[in-house]
């Protein structure tokens, strides 16, 4: 049915041809079967395999490909890091110079990628939001792309592809929950997006239903899907918050898809659910250390989710359960081991190490 590597694959759904796309593979990221995990079947789609370590770039190859199909030759987006990151990576393979507009204190991991990767990187004093506005007046030339979240449409059709790699990788038998970290709202959007499109072709017979994991400082889309819910009415504009979280690839005051996200949990039956920075770093030390997957911990949030939502029975014990990995642990260690300092049982004396008598010492006697 479909042909091809990467999220290329499905180029039959996609806006733009795959020539003009980049030289680089993204998407065709593994979906890890974790087993029974508290009564669920549980798999992690690992998006830490994408070119620059986040689901960002699925998003970016689309946007990109379509502005050079356009002969843009300059792109420009606000970020928290991973959208900036996973920028500069991509227009580097193609040949575009990238800008990418950054709130003050955005994790040093990330901005070491942009600039490795050559973008010039705009640091404003202030938040999010700000980076967005500034970044949308400097693409007011037609020969700029900006890939904002929210803004460029493109966005929502890259991240639809890995909902697609879901269905195909479960023989198109969707999970019964797709749990989604949710900031922006545009991952949200995207993953129904690619589901609703499965079903709708009939390829699929059904569309899982969706759970968007937010922090507890970060839930503007959790306070305002539960003022509407199922309501026809959605709020004129979103619930503003101060988000001061571990998770920064969540932190977002003012989510930039906001309406599309709740569209989302509506079209799929879905569920919120808010999280705290102590149960998110709990989740990531278990999810790398039982399973062996470190990731950043908005993915974290994601699986603490997965738990609150167990205990209270949102979600039934015989489900079939998808959590998106959305980045690599690699991009936010200091906020792994600030959080969650080591135990004494951690750190282990090397002196105190013996090898089975038949192996000898750990380390040879240096000889002269």
């Amino acid at each position: 049915m479909f042909h091809g590597q990467g999220m290329w694959r499905y180029g039959a759904l996609l806006p733009v041809e795959a020539h003009w796309g980049s030289r680089l593979v993204v998407g065709g990221t593994p979906l890890v079967d974790c087993g029974d995990e508290g009564g669920v079947r549980l798999w992690v789609k690992d998006e830490a395999r994408n070119p620059s370590g986040s689901l960002k770039d699925r998003a970016t190859e689309v946007v990109l490909a379509v502005a050079r199909q356009a002969g843009c030759k300059h792109v420009v987006t606000a970020s928290t890091g991973n959208a900036g990151a996973s920028l500069a990576c991509i227009a580097a393979s193609m040949g575009m110079s990238a800008i990418v507009v950054v709130p003050a204190g955005a994790p040093f991991v990330k901005l070491a990628q942009m600039r490795a990767y050559g973008a010039k990187i705009c640091e404003v004093d202030g938040t999010y939001d700000d980076a967005f506005e500034i970044a949308e007046r400097m693409a007011d030339d037609a020969g700029v792309c900006c890939r904002n979240t929210g803004i460029n449409p493109f966005t929502r059709e890259g991240k639809k592809t890995c909902a697609f790699e879901i269905a195909e990788a479960l023989d198109w038998q969707v999970p019964d929950w797709v749990i989604v970290p949710t900031g922006d709202g545009n991952i949200l959007s995207g993953i129904a997006a690619g589901f609703l499109d499965l079903y709708a072709l009939g390829i699929t017979s059904a569309v899982p239903r969706l759970l968007a994991a937010q922090a507890d400082s970060s839930n503007s889309i959790a306070l305002d899907w539960q003022e509407c819910g199922d309501a026809m009415a959605l709020p004129e504009s979103p619930t503003l918050v101060s988000p001061e979280t571990v998770a920064d690839s969540l932190a977002v005051g003012r989510p930039r898809d906001h309406f599309a996200a709740l569209h989302a949990l509506r079209a799929t039956r879905g569920a919120c659910v808010t999280v705290s920075d102590v149960r998110t770093m709990a989740a990531s030390r278990k999810l790398a250390q039982h399973f062996g997957l470190w990731f950043e911990p908005s993915t974290a949030t994601g699986y603490a989710a997965l738990g609150e939502s167990l205990a209270t029975g949102r979600i039934g014990s015989d489900a079939r359960v998808v959590l998106l990995g959305t980045g690599s642990g690699l991009k936010s260690p200091q906020t792994f081991d600030s959080v969650t300092p080591g135990h004494p049982h951690d750190f282990v004396d090397p002196v105190s190490l013996h090898m089975p008598e038949d192996r000898g010492p750990l380390c040879a006697e240096e000889h002269t």
